[in-house]
């Protein structure tokens, strides 16, 4: 049965408007030609859905894709004909975030008492990095290549927590959902968490069509409610994700390189 963060909040938000949740599986392809944005779209200017989760709010993410037709991603129920339609895209809004995606830093046993308060904290120890990813990028561009020399590059994440357990590496540079996901699958024991999280972060929230401002607007409400009374992160708790609070503004500025360089 599906389970997670994101089905438990779709869940108490479709109790709370009064109407049935029916989920849209869709998968995010990797090739130059798609993006979360197109993708977003496209499935939203289709209809076939009204709400997408988990989507990124930042001034970039908003906007409508210079194309005026994109074409859908694979989804679950998918006809052969739908692989060739191209979609007109529409303007879209985002509600209110529920949560931050943050990067943050794993240590392995014999470091656990490492205080980790900036990257440069770091310095001198193998750090792990998945591969082509928000983190390795920051490990990279870190004040001006700093860390570079002691990065290690992982293509398979589970290797890369292997190897931390196994203290062939003292630290890991991953996105926080990252580490969640392998705790809830995996034994966690000798990895701790540093509680380092890197200022370059989300805010997490549903988007939908500029049109159906309504929803979008009942939405908001609901969600400021379950923040109020702390619903959602009792949610992430017993999903077995880290909840970290959204932080203002809620749309964030487009990703500047100066950003990767910093803590």
């Amino acid at each position: 049965m599906p389970s997670g963060f994101d089905l438990l909040l779709a869940q108490s938000i479709a109790q709370r408007l009064g109407r049935e949740l029916h989920i849209q599986w869709f998968v995010s392809r990797d090739d130059s030609d798609s993006n979360l944005v197109k993708d977003a779209n496209a499935l939203l200017s289709d209809g076939r859905c009204q709400l997408l989760a988990e989507y990124p709010l930042l001034e970039s993410t908003l906007e409508r894709p210079r194309d005026p037709t994109v074409k859908l991603p694979p989804f679950d129920g998918a006809k052969p004909e739908d692989r060739k339609r191209w979609i007109k895209t529409s303007a879209v809004s985002t509600t209110r975030p529920y949560r931050l995606d943050a990067l943050t830093i794993v240590l392995q046993a014999q470091r656990a008492g490492q205080k980790v308060r900036r990257l440069a904290d770091l310095e001198g120890m193998k750090i792990g990095v998945p591969l082509a990813t928000l983190s390795d990028a920051v490990a990279m561009h870190y004040e001006n290549g700093r860390l570079i020399e002691n990065v290690a590059h992982f293509t398979d994440s589970r290797n890369l927590f292997q190897e931390l357990q196994a203290g062939k590496l003292d630290a890991a540079f991953v996105d926080a959902r990252l580490f969640d996901a392998w705790r809830s699958h995996h034994d966690a024991a000798g990895l701790t968490p540093s509680g380092y999280i890197h200022s370059l972060a989300f805010n997490m929230g549903f988007v939908g069509l500029s049109s159906d401002s309504a929803l979008i607007d009942q939405v908001n409400e609901i969600l400021a409610d379950l923040q109020t009374q702390n619903v959602i992160g009792q949610m992430a708790t017993t999903a077995g994700l880290t909840y970290i609070p959204p932080r203002a503004p809620d749309v964030g500025p487009n990703v500047q390189l100066t950003a990767l360089q910093g803590d």
